[in-house]
């Protein structure tokens, strides 16, 4: 079997689980994905055997393939880990951010400040912000966490985006004072906006899982 063709598999998939094509509790049917992939049984198996350690599958005998569905469980957990690592990680390697990086998303969320964004834009540069912060770790145990929660959290963001758009001009501030910080070198300041950040966004994602409006689980 080629590797390359697994691996477009579990890319393909994986990419339509974070992105919500593929909804929570919904059902993927293996004959539909080889068509979709144009690729044999195997690959399609070997992706989904994957993306089930990863949680974000479950593969149900004699029912099939359900895509995992985001808990209240599941939700508080992404977000304690993240709260967890992502100051320390902030402390520990902030100055070897890139200061043009931060710059430009800086500009971007100061116009999604003037409304010049929708929820499944802010989901996506959201997601990009806390991946720039933590990519500059060089710890691999710290990084293999989080690609698990980020993928995670991702679905969270898009499924609760049109319910607490309010919260994420709130969040695009958050970031605008967060990157102020670092390109002032106060570190403790920086930690403190994200861990603040994150417990903010972590209530907003819990009061959208509870309410009976919020198709997440």
């Amino acid at each position: 079997m080629s590797e390359n063709l697994k691996e477009l598999a579990y890319e393909t998939i994986k990419q339509k689980i974070i992105y919500c094509e593929y909804r929570p509790n919904t059902f993927l049917s293996e004959s539909l994905l080889m068509k979709e992939i144009d690729a044999s049984r195997t690959p399609i198996r070997e992706a989904l055997n994957k993306l089930e350690q990863e949680g974000l599958v479950t593969i149900i005998p004699k029912k099939g393939i359900m895509v995992t569905a985001l808990s209240l469980s599941e939700v508080n957990m992404a977000f304690d880990t993240r709260i967890l690592i992502e100051p320390y990680i902030l402390e520990r390697y902030m100055e070897y951010l890139d200061r043009a990086e931060l710059a430009r998303m800086e500009e971007v969320f100061r116009k999604m400040l003037e409304g010049a964004a929708d929820p499944d834009e802010f989901g996506r540069m959201d997601d990009a912000f806390h991946r720039m912060l933590t990519s500059v770790c060089t710890n691999k145990y710290l990084n293999m966490s989080l690609a698990h929660v980020f993928d995670q959290s991702m679905r969270i963001r898009l499924l609760a985006g049109v319910h607490i758009w309010e919260r994420h001009k709130e969040a695009a501030r958050e970031h605008v004072e967060i990157i102020e910080a670092v390109k002032s070198g106060e570190k403790e300041r920086a930690k403190a906006g994200l861990l603040s950040h994150l417990n903010a966004s972590k209530t907003a994602a819990v009061r959208s899982l509870m309410d009976e409006t919020m198709p997440i689980c």
